[in-house]
């Protein structure tokens, strides 16, 4: 019997081979790089919605306006992604990104200077009102450059034997940023008033946009390979390289996500009607909300933690598989999670492994989306994928909200375990080679 190893790399992909699973200098240079990128742009998501209750009484805005300056960050950054993948397979992504990490930061400065704005309303919304929104656009268009720039800038400089501890790097730094921020928001908030903190956070990052120009100078960042008539040719004449396997992971990476998004957002809201969370720890009182955001921020934190192992994987096994048994575990924590009553010890125990699995699959599923995309064409690939998806899934949690009030969030949760398992068949589809043949191998720069 052939082994995991041989099976995978007939079928297309190349686990690592114990003299080739070192990373290079430059290439940690690299990855502590991007990880840096993309730890700076979570966090620069995170700190809007945790301001809300801030702004309400602040500027008196009503819940409606208050979602649609959140729901502007969404929209730029959703569909800001496409038409830049277009520009990253085409101009310098170094420049691109370094763009796009600036305009992060100047919309979440320009978020800072709202209360300033003064004058006669404007087509009924208050100036502070219109300022503020424009500012969350600007820094969700600037959120925009980074995934259709920053995964091919590492396809293009980490080879495929290394590519995976690169890409949980990556994946790990977006999830320390997203369990960090409540914690450093709210202590900050504290001793600082919430103009102070945002307009210093959009400061640090526009430095942070001229330091990555400087560092990713002596990499390679301009696309040099762009499809030639046989790759057009062999796309055109076998669906299976790109078009079927590509429609597939669309699929699977919208109704995963979906259910992800959904956990997010109601997460807390169902530790604390499930859970007595009350307590004192050391002499301090916590309400069920406090508890609530720890047991979330650790979830993301482990999530975070665990990506770098699951990197490990990828450059061991096919990454459809390590996929699918993540997503099978995800699938009976979330059940788990609805069926039973769970001790504090149980339930930490519960939560953590959702986190792994959940979060820590997707430097498996960034290989595989990486292995479908055609050379010189990453940029268009991810872009297109980022912006469909983020549409897509936005509709998830109104319908698990809607589910909850009928019926309880232990049903919405039992909904999202079978979401998670439906997001499972495009990915057990792609095993098929009526589905997926993977066209010639592609190697990155050296």
């Amino acid at each position: 019997r052939r082994s995991a190893r041989a099976r995978a790399r007939a079928r297309g992909f190349k686990p690592s081979v114990p003299e080739c699973r070192g990373v290079n200098r430059d290439e940690w240079t690299l990855a502590a790089t991007m990880s840096g990128v993309h730890g700076l742009d979570h966090p620069a998501k995170r700190l809007f919605p945790l301001l809300v209750p801030v702004w309400a009484v602040t500027f008196g805005f009503p819940p409606c306006q208050l979602g649609v300056t959140l729901g502007a960050h969404t929209l730029g950054s959703a569909v800001g992604q496409a038409p830049i993948g277009h520009l990253s397979d085409r101009g310098d992504r170094r420049r691109l990104l370094a763009t796009g990490i600036a305009l992060i930061g100047v919309g979440t400065a320009a978020v800072g200077v709202a209360p300033l704005v003064q004058g006669g309303s404007v087509a009924g919304f208050s100036p502070a009102f219109l300022a503020l929104s424009t500012a969350t656009l600007a820094a969700g268009l600037g959120s925009a450059f980074v995934h259709p720039t920053g995964y091919p800038l590492i396809s293009a400089n980490v080879p495929e034997s290394t590519r995976g501890k690169v890409l949980g790097m990556w994946g790990s730094a977006a999830r320390f940023g997203d369990g960090l921020a409540p914690a450093i928001v709210g202590a900050l908030l504290l001793v600082v008033a919430w103009p102070a903190i945002v307009i210093g956070v959009g400061g640090g990052i526009v430095l942070a946009a001229v330091a990555l120009l400087v560092v990713l100078r002596g990499f390679d960042t301009t696309p040099t390979a762009r499809h030639d008539r046989a790759d057009r040719e062999a796309v055109t004449r076998d669906r299976r390289t790109f078009v079927y396997p590509f429609a597939a992971v669309t699929l699977y990476f919208a109704v995963q996500i979906a259910a992800t998004n959904a956990v997010t957002v109601f997460l807390p809201q169902f530790l604390t009607a499930s859970y007595d969370l009350t307590g004192t720890v050391a002499g301090v009182s916590l309400t069920a909300e406090s508890s609530a955001s720890f047991y979330y921020a650790g979830l993301l934190l482990f999530a975070g933690v665990f990506q770098l192992a699951t990197g490990e994987l990828v450059d061991r096994h096919d990454p459809r598989r390590v996929l699918l048994v993540f997503l099978a575990v995800g699938a009976a924590s979330l059940g788990a999670l609805a069926a039973f009553s769970l001790s504090h010890v149980g339930l930490v125990g519960v939560l953590v492994v959702l986190g792994a699995s959940l979060w820590g699959l997707n430097p498996a599923r960034d290989s595989l989306v990486d292995a479908i995309a055609p050379k010189g064409g990453e940029g268009k690939t991810f872009g297109y994928l980022w912006t469909g998806t983020l549409l897509v899934s936005a509709a998830a949690p109104p319908l698990i909200g809607y589910v909850g009030d009928r019926a309880g969030l232990r049903v919405g949760f039992g909904l999202l375990a079978v979401i998670v398992i439906i997001s499972a068949l495009p990915v057990l589809a792609l095993l098929s080679t009526r589905v997926y043949r993977p066209g010639p191998e592609r190697k990155p720069a050296d």
